[in-house]
């Protein structure tokens, strides 16, 4: 038997609704995903002119998120995947020790991909 209730949203999605749910307004974001209000309205509304795809991305870098071992609480695929990518730190001993946590870290992800 199966749940009527049960979730058949894509994840993107669904995470965009949480957002407006919990009070995130169209404009911030699109502001976050570095995209118009427009373009965000339009993927709700089922209007998006094209693929999906790359917005969709950008949704889950942006709110789909995991603990994250070194600091101990949430982190976005999108924070984690710059934090990790980026230079070795050298002006902090918090954030190389920071760092090198990220390189033998599981979610570290294998190479960086522009939006």
């Amino acid at each position: 038997m199966t749940d009527a209730t049960q979730d058949t949203r894509p994840l993107w999605r669904a995470l965009l609704e949480k957002a407006l749910g919990e009070g995130e307004t169209k404009q911030a974001i699109a502001d976050r995903l570095k995209v118009s209000r427009t373009m965000v309205s339009l993927a709700l509304a089922d209007k998006y002119p094209s693929r999906i795809d790359a917005f969709a991305k950008r949704v889950m870098d942006a709110y789909d998120g995991f603990p994250c071992p070194h600091l101990g609480e949430r982190v976005t695929a999108l924070d984690c995947k710059q934090y990790a990518l980026r230079q070795a730190p050298t002006s902090s001993a918090r954030d190389a020790r920071h760092w090198l946590a990220c390189q033998t870290c599981p979610h570290k992800p294998s190479q960086e991909v522009s939006p």
